[in-house]
């Protein structure tokens, strides 16, 4: 008798439905950035630093209709431009993507957020610690300065991640339904 309820306990957790979306946050490759202030500009002791982060996401429904996505950075809703962060379909990199593919049961996407501010001190410490002969006092519009991979990067300089965590950002997708039923699936960001 033990084992029949056994079985019947895995029959019935094999039966549960799954969410439509699942999001899984993997280990980027992506190069690290330091980017002119475009956004605001009259701030001048900071400067963006964009660490990729990437995410796979899996369609477990076929009744999915749309699937929309926002990032959260502390505690503000980001715009999707290009002032904000930008989206990119890891297979094709080329240029950013406003609307999911949900031809694919399986798609990976990488994040490039423009939010988070380092100290220019911050950031001349890290031209010196990476051996980069440039200067970031006169970044124009469309200029970066490449680190190195985002997975190696955090490791190496973990009191910056460190501060992009204090506040818990996250990636939401929006799911909609055939029928119109909507589904939030919110993901933590893990700098």
């Amino acid at each position: 008798m033990k084992y029949i309820n056994i079985l019947f306990i895995f029959f019935l957790a094999s039966c549960q439905s799954k969410e439509p979306v699942s999001v899984k946050e993997i280990i980027s490759n992506e190069v690290v950035t330091i980017l002119p202030n475009v956004k605001n500009p009259s701030i001048k002791d900071s400067i963006p630093l964009s660490v990729p982060i990437e995410f796979e996401i899996t369609i477990n429904s076929s009744n999915l209709k749309t699937l929309d996505l926002f990032c959260l950075i502390d505690g503000k809703r980001l715009l999707d431009d290009f002032l904000d962060y930008q989206v990119y379909d890891k297979q094709n990199k080329s240029k950013p993507i406003h609307t999911l593919d949900l031809s694919s049961k399986k798609i990976t996407i990488i994040i490039k957020e423009r939010n988070h501010l380092i100290s220019k001190k911050d950031a001349v410490n890290l031209l010196k610690k990476y051996n980069k002969n440039q200067s970031i006092e006169n970044l124009k519009f469309r200029d970066t300065i490449k680190f190195i991979n985002a997975n190696k990067f955090k490791m190496e300089n973990k009191v910056i991640i460190n501060e992009f965590n204090k506040v818990n950002d996250s990636l939401v997708f929006r799911a909609l339904l055939e029928g119109g039923k909507m589904i939030l699936v919110k993901k933590k960001i893990n700098w």
